[in-house]
């Protein structure tokens, strides 16, 4: 299957003929598809899965906590939590309990 197919099928497009006003991509759409477009710019050739992410998250918040570079000592977690919406919000949340724990 080609990549256009596959942005196509993932977002539901329907196929309508160049001339027809109802051509034009719905603005929810549009901006699914450049968040997509952004993340594939942004993949790394070595990244991490959520399970990956998720068995060290403990650890990589408590080192942010204390001020530590985590960006330098884990850059592959901080790789994935940039572009995984579902990571980050676990990352906020121990973040906040580490947080209001001191």
């Amino acid at each position: 299957m080609k990549f256009k197919q596959i942005i196509q099928r993932l977002f539901a497009f329907k196929k309508q003929s160049p001339a027809s006003p109802q051509n034009k991509i719905p603005a929810d759409k549009s901006e699914k598809m450049q968040k997509v477009m952004a993340m594939l710019a942004n993949t790394q050739e070595v990244e991490l899965t959520c399970d990956e992410v998720f068995a060290v998250l403990d650890q990589f918040v408590e080192m942010a906590a204390r001020g530590e570079d985590v960006s330098q000592l884990m850059p592959l977690i901080q790789q994935h939590l940039d572009m995984c919406e579902d990571c980050r919000e676990e990352y906020k949340i121990l973040e906040s309990i580490v947080q209001s724990a001191t």
